[in-house]
């Protein structure tokens, strides 16, 4: 029973996910990439990663607009400037947000994860 539910949850995560990545695909068209300020950004990086906050994984101020290029040289090849110039760019206030929150746990229950779902579907239309 235990499996079951930790599958049902994984596979909202997912659709969270990609309800929240297709919605600011649609919803920011021609935003270029915050790291190389040439391409259009493509995908959502979360600065905080999804594995590391659960808190944050849905925290629109988590997300930084990158183009696919960028998000390859994060998780392959990570820039050890990326953080500075992130909070640099993104500002005091921001940086402050984001340390406040970084450790917070959110738990994963479906009624959360269907809120985040309806929420980011309803951008997407």
């Amino acid at each position: 029973m235990k499996k079951k539910k930790l599958k049902e949850i994984g596979k909202l995560k997912e659709e969270a996910d990609r309800a929240l990545q297709d919605a600011f695909r649609r919803n920011n068209p021609g935003k270029k990439c915050e790291m190389c300020l040439v391409n259009e950004f493509q995908v959502m990086h979360h600065f905080i990663w999804k594995s590391s906050s659960n808190y944050l994984r849905y925290v629109e101020k988590n997300l930084i607009f990158v183009c696919n290029k960028c998000h390859s040289k994060f998780h392959a090849f990570p820039d050890p400037m990326y953080p500075i110039k992130v909070h640099k760019m993104r500002g005091p206030e921001w940086t402050e947000y984001i340390e406040k929150h970084r450790h917070k746990l959110k738990s994963d229950n479906r009624a959360q994860l269907q809120e985040v779902i309806e929420r980011y579907k309803v951008m997407n239309t």
